[in-house]
């Protein structure tokens, strides 16, 4: 994600865009910058087989109507 950071319509920090996937793409993710890592996700793979590919598409659905 550190890449996309800024780009096209896209938040400028992890904890923006964090906020920004879950309000669009309707995703939760961790910033890095709870970890200690600003620029990147922690994501939960906590979920059905089917969940996971669904959550991992829409946040790619996002980041490329966004950051264009």
């Amino acid at each position: 994600m550190k890449g996309l950071l800024g780009r096209g319509r896209l938040p400028g920090t992890s904890a923006e865009l964090a906020n920004f996937v879950l309000d669009e793409a309707e995703v939760a993710v961790v910033p890095g910058e709870a970890f200690g890592t600003p620029g990147y996700f922690r994501f939960s793979y906590a979920l059905s087989d089917v969940d996971l590919p669904e959550g991992v598409s829409r946040i790619a659905r996002l980041v490329e109507r966004a950051a264009a």
